[in-house]
């Protein structure tokens, strides 16, 4: 037992050896959740807002039955043309327009013109918006209108209504999509290959070195390093228990992800059942 659990503290916190054939996966785990992390910041409030404009603000018409549409559709699309867009519009334009204003002096070696955490973080919350913006709008759908009229009734604003009364309710419906949205990206591999992940990191994005969190820097992550020592090694059966030992990892983080999901689903909503009635 003493042998098998210093393997696996060596499996989870040592780094890569032997181009990614021995050693540990720790670059990659902590490359997996710094980008879902970050990609959690940028994907939240923009998902969040969108929903509660589309459900408690915008017209119904055409219009808004059309945005509907279009956000169900992008979530059907392959995730590679979210890499190829992100590869164009946050490198290419964002990124270069950054290193001109920002760092003239580093040109012509590009900074954050070049693939990087903040544009895997930015293109995969992009990925992932329109699963929190439906189940945000499913939330907010559920809500009795009695309840929104009760609080207009004792004399709060609109405002104050959805603040403090409506997105509360909404809470669960918004918390499970932003779980199923993190379970998605965690397994996501091919737009990364276009914005940010490589084989191996000379570096982690997070050290004690201002500014600390370096969101320019390229990253390791665990899909890409399945994909990596089980198809690009160049002593595959060698690599083949990393393989099976990291996609188990993997597997047990994404579903571990959508089972707090289906959890905390279905604790709030028994918690909110009464104001359904």
């Amino acid at each position: 037992i003493g042998t098998y659990s210093l393997k696996l503290g060596e499996f989870l916190t040592a780094e890569p050896r032997e181009a990614n054939t021995e050693g540990g996966i720790f670059p990659a785990i902590f490359g997996t959740v710094m980008m879902v992390m970050l990609m959690s910041v940028f994907v939240t409030p923009f998902g969040v807002v969108a929903a509660v404009y589309l459900r408690e603000y915008a017209r119904q018409g055409i219009v808004t039955r059309a945005i509907r549409i279009a956000v169900n559709n992008l979530a059907g699309v392959p995730s590679i043309v979210y890499g190829v867009f992100g590869l164009g519009f946050f490198i290419y334009i964002i990124g270069s327009e950054v290193d001109q204003i920002f760092y003239p002096e580093a040109l012509p070696a590009p900074t954050f013109g070049t693939p990087g955490l903040l544009w895997a973080s930015l293109t995969l919350a992009l990925l992932t918006v329109p699963v929190v913006i439906v189940a945000t709008e499913e939330g907010l759908a559920r809500i009795p209108r009695s309840v929104r009229e009760g609080s207009l009734a004792l004399g709060a604003t609109k405002f104050e209504t959805l603040w403090r009364v409506v997105l509360p309710m909404a809470s669960p419906a918004m918390m499970t999509g932003l779980i199923l949205a993190v379970a998605r990206a965690a397994g996501e591999v091919a737009p990364l290959m276009l914005v940010g992940v490589v084989k191996l990191a000379p570096s982690l994005p997070l050290d004690g070195n201002y500014p600390y969190l370096h969101l320019e820097q390229k990253f390791m992550h665990l899909g890409f390093h399945i994909y990596d020592v089980g198809f690009q090694s160049p002593n595959i059966e060698a690599a083949r228990p990393l393989v099976f030992a990291t996609a188990l990892l993997l597997v047990i983080v994404i579903a571990g992800l959508n089972l707090t999901a289906v959890a905390l689903r279905n604790h709030l909503r028994e918690k909110y059942k009464a104001l359904d009635v």
